[in-house]
């Protein structure tokens, strides 16, 4: 049993310090404060905004310090989304339309919404981004995605969730197993981060230990609302309409988004772009967040010092 264990141990620690996420990430800057419903970190200068959102089952806490050097010319605002990480209090459906008007909340209680804004987002906050811009196109200046799970039915997210992984594809699922594992993980949640820990050595620790800091409802309902739903694609076509440049970038290697998917978007619709990065998963924006902060950093360059929002309304 003892050499068991430290064989085991020695896998750990060597796929832990060879992974790129943990080699790349480090905790990012800024006051941590309540923002309405949500936990938000908040750094920088500048009339215009950045909003980061985080993937399903993680937290503001993705975008390390890799994206520190964006405050320089404007305010970061990097929340916890609604349901998860330290914004996993909240009571109530985490649908689209939740989340969307979380986001609202917070930006008021901040004083930041009637700012202009550039809106990014990871996986899950990547549709999530693509929707708080079409309610606000009168001030979104652009949209960045990564790895955005663009699906247009259930059928086809669940098709592309299960080429993740068996353990996404059990934890996508919605009999009494997959709710009783997460009962389980909620009643014990110290012990499921450490599990967690084990079970995902290439992550950083803490953004390990983040990834149970969520309920079932707020899973299942943020799954069902942002990922099952195709209404991310009427929200590029108002998008569209008001002329908003947006990018979807994603990683060669990442088997979320639908192959083609990006490629055919910028083909019908002259205000998208498509990026690829050649050889990333759908971690890009922690193992190639220079890349990711490039394309951040070009949306904003054309945005910084614009005296006045977007006209027009939906």
């Amino acid at each position: 049993m003892t050499v068991v264990a430290a064989a085991l141990s020695g896998w750990w620690s060597l796929c832990h310090h060879r992974s790129a996420a943990v080699r790349s990430w480090s905790p990012g800057a800024g006051e941590r404060l309540r923002a309405g419903s949500l936990q938000v970190r908040v750094f920088g200068t500048g009339e215009t905004v950045l909003l980061l959102l985080h993937g399903i089952v993680a937290s503001g806490d993705y975008f390390g310090a890799a994206y520190d050097a964006l405050g320089r010319r404007v305010r970061v605002v990097v929340p916890d989304l609604l349901g998860f990480g330290e914004s996993m209090d909240v009571a109530g459906p985490t649908d689209a339309d939740a989340h969307v008007a979380a986001l609202d909340a917070a930006l008021v209680s901040l004083n930041l919404d009637h700012h202009p804004t550039v809106v990014v987002g990871h996986s899950m906050g990547g549709s999530l981004a693509i929707r708080w811009a079409a309610r606000h196109p009168q001030r979104t200046l652009a949209v960045v995605t990564f790895g955005a799970p663009l699906y247009r039915d259930r059928t086809e997210a669940d098709q592309r969730v299960h080429a993740m992984g068996r353990v996404e594809a059990f934890l996508a699922g919605n009999g009494v197993l997959p709710r009783a594992v997460c009962a389980l993980m909620c009643r014990y949640r110290g012990a499921a981060s450490w599990l967690v820990v084990l079970y995902r050595p290439d992550l950083p620790l803490p953004l390990a230990r983040t990834g149970v800091k969520h309920t079932w409802t707020t899973y299942s309902g943020s799954f069902d609302g942002l990922l099952r739903d195709d209404g991310w694609e009427p929200a590029l076509a108002v998008l569209s309409r008001h002329g908003v440049p947006v990018v979807i970038a994603d990683g060669a290697d990442d088997s979320a988004p639908v192959p083609g998917r990006a490629r055919h978007l910028a083909e019908r619709w002259p205000n998208v772009r498509q990026q690829v990065h050649p050889y990333a998963g759908h971690m890009l924006p922690i193992t190639h967040a220079a890349w990711c902060r490039d394309l951040i950093d070009a949306a904003i360059t054309p945005c910084v010092g614009t005296p006045s929002v977007r006209g027009g309304q939906t």
